[in-house]
């Protein structure tokens, strides 16, 4: 009975604490072509953004089917023990759904390509207007309020970015 009330507790705590989503391009790729790997200076940037994104706390880490962003979480998933969830490319719109219906008041990292990131904050509630982007060393941190409300965006430059 005990840990049936502590689990309710806990349970009952996420519910109250807002829903925190880091958007991440992925790291720079070394070729042109549609399933390019990072390039070296990508794989350095892959292990800098796994240490300023594990200070997030991360419960779940996606990535997209393609390589590069598998590539871009790696240092962070095996800094934390977490494994990634990997979907589709194009299947945004379900990611942003998924992430709300089942990591509700936790904070989860996606990284994705600079053609989606701006559909799935779409698809995590954000009605305003996504910056265009040009280069790899942002973070977007989207925060979904536990009560009804504006998502509010955040647009920060990655610590000690390689430029």
């Amino acid at each position: 009975m005990k840990a049936f009330l502590l689990a309710l507790i806990a349970s009952a705590a996420l519910l109250a604490q807002d829903t925190v989503v880091v958007l991440v391009h992925h790291a720079e790729k070394g070729a042109r072509s549609a399933n390019a790997l990072l390039s070296s200076r990508g794989l350095r940037r892959a292990e800098d953004l796994a240490v300023e994104l594990a200070a997030f706390r991360p419960a779940a880490i996606f990535a997209t089917d393609v390589w590069r962003t598998r590539q871009t979480v790696a240092p962070l998933a095996g800094r934390l023990g977490l494994v990634p969830e990997i979907r589709l490319r194009g299947e945004e719109a379900s990611v942003g759904q998924e992430v709300l219906e089942n990591w509700k008041g936790r904070t989860v990292v996606i990284c994705g390509h600079s053609d989606t990131l701006a559909t799935l904050a779409g698809a995590l509630g954000f009605k305003g207007f996504f910056p265009e982007i040009r280069a790899y060393d942002r973070l977007w941190i989207l925060t979904v309020p536990r009560e009804p409300g504006p998502v509010r965006l955040e647009e920060r430059a990655q610590a000690g970015a390689l430029n």
